[in-house]
């Protein structure tokens, strides 16, 4: 019985031709999802057809595919076919079931054995003269296929490499139609099952031992923002800010598999070049010129922008009060929800966000630091460059006034190793603790932290709660200064927040406000 929508199917009883219903499947990214497409064919005696669950005729797929099985040699000009995909996605760009319907048409002919369809996605574009051509996405086109517990996944050759990031999928790569034919005729080729390569590191940010003339109170700063994944905002004159701000990447733990896959394949989805042979194993760092806009801030729906290549990573605006104000606003939602959504006509398109903010500003516009003999700008020319920053305000967690350049006011530099081995023990305390899919202090909510096991005594919140009462925080604030104190207390070493471990998170959350 034909599925709703299908015309029914002509069977064509010559040689050769058995009648029977061929089914391969493939994958495809519509409307920021990924689908699962069932694609079915039949010979038919007069035409060659391709059409959707709906009975549409879907002509530039026909076109590819017949021209594709007639110029690679394996079909006759006389040949005819009744394809169906089901659900067709309605996208743009490279269509992904151009090989699947190809090799179900196969199948119906004689060409390959139906069997070796079974439990195999089937991904790639044709070209007229039957090379299979590379499609966008493969990462998570993979990725979506495993989750769903296929084992073999084919791909065109050209996106081998991406899609053998991928742990515990055999990939099979085919560069054209005659490959393909071979290896599902044979079932013999050379396939990788990928363990996932072993990590990639960048050394490309500077080390915490080289930000000069750095406060023992900054470090310390960065130091809870990393552990606790806390937005921070830094604040001075100097090359100091900028440095501090891209060291705090050198403190962060290499992404965990399942992190790692994802954030690959966001980069992949963007065209971005990814590590030789891994995946993107460190938290990637993002630091978009101040000419940044709106629509490259956010991405479209079928590619990422720089808030989504920033997940489980950071995303540093320098000089954020020199930003265009609708990019700051712009950034409100996916810094409360870990994710970003797009409208388009094709619905509502989900890409995950959820990073690390980081903002550095001078103390005015002008960048001077207003030092003795020196004109600057006047106190109410500061007030309205800072508070450009308001905006964002009440979802930072952390804010650094940096002092001047001088010899006088270095720490006693640690290296960026020493800290982060801190920062990850901190890290995997805090994920044991809340143990309900949370990785960092800063991602639990509120209800949480004020009632049941982990709500503090009154003696240990005096310093958060007399801030609140007198109205110079807010319940969002108050909320962000616990979540600060339970991070200050894992780095200590600390089963819990005490007196001291909250004083110190507000000092931290209410510096220059």
């Amino acid at each position: 019985m034909p599925e709703p929508g299908h015309p029914p199917p002509t069977p064509d009883t010559r040689e050769g031709h058995p009648g029977s219903r061929v089914t391969a499947s493939s994958m495809v990214l519509s409307s920021g999802s990924i689908r699962l497409v069932s694609v079915e064919a039949t010979p038919c005696a007069s035409r060659f057809m391709v059409t959707g669950a709906d009975g549409q005729d879907q002509p530039h797929t026909r076109d590819r595919v017949r021209a594709a099985l007639i110029n690679a040699g394996l079909a006759s000009t006389r040949a005819g076919a009744q394809v169906w995909i089901s659900p067709l996605a309605r996208h743009t760009g490279p269509s992904t079931t151009d090989l699947a319907a190809a090799a179900a048409v196969l199948a119906t002919i004689g060409h390959v054995p139906p069997t070796v369809l079974h439990d195999v996605v089937i991904l790639g574009e044709l070209g007229l003269d039957g090379t299979v051509r590379a499609v966008r996405d493969v990462v998570a086109l993979v990725t979506a296929a495993a989750d769903i517990g296929i084992a073999t996944v084919v791909v065109p050759g050209a996106n081998a490499d991406e899609a053998a990031r991928v742990p515990g999928v055999r990939i099979v790569a085919v560069g054209s139609l005659t490959r393909f034919v071979a290896w599902a005729s044979t079932v013999k080729h050379t396939a990788r099952i990928s363990d996932g390569h072993p990590p990639v590191s960048r050394t490309d940010q500077p080390d915490l031992v080289a930000v000069p003339a750095t406060t023992s109170a900054a470090r310390f700063a960065v130091e809870v923002a990393a552990a606790g994944g806390h937005h921070l905002s830094l604040t001075g004159a100097g090359s100091g800010t900028g440095l501090l701000a891209r060291s705090l990447t050198t403190l962060l733990p290499d992404l965990e598999d399942d992190d790692a896959l994802q954030v690959t394949a966001l980069h992949s989805a963007a065209g971005r070049p990814l590590p030789p042979g891994g995946l993107i194993r460190r938290p990637p760092l993002q630091a978009p010129d101040r000419s940044i806009s709106v629509s490259v801030l956010v991405g479209a729906a079928t590619t990422p922008g720089v808030v989504s290549l920033a997940h489980r990573g950071v995303l540093l605006l320098d000089d954020a009060p020199a930003l265009d104000p609708r990019v700051l606003y712009a950034l409100r939602q996916p810094l409360d929800s870990g994710e970003v959504l797009l409208a388009s006509a094709r619905g509502v398109v989900r890409n995950p966000a959820r990073f690390q903010l980081i903002l550095t500003s001078q103390r005015c516009s002008c960048g001077d630091a207003g030092t003795a003999g020196t004109p600057c700008c006047s106190e109410a020319d500061r007030r309205r460059y800072q508070n450009r920053l308001l905006v964002l305000d009440s979802r930072l967690d952390i804010r650094v006034p940096l002092a001047d350049d001088s010899p006088t006011n270095a720490a006693v530099a640690e290296s960026s190793v020493e800290v982060a081995a801190r920062v990850a023990m901190a890290r995997a305390v805090a994920a044991a603790r809340w143990a309900e899919g949370h990785r960092t202090n800063a991602e639990i909510p509120a209800d949480q932290l004020f009632t049941g096991r982990y709500r503090l005594d009154r003696r240990s919140i005096a310093a958060a709660r007399s801030l609140l009462d007198r109205g110079a925080v807010s319940n969002r604030g108050y909320g962000r200064i616990l979540r600060l104190a339970w991070t200050i207390s894992d780095l200590r070493g600390t089963d819990r927040p005490g007196a001291d471990a909250v004083t110190a998170a507000c000092d931290l959350y209410i510096a220059k406000r």
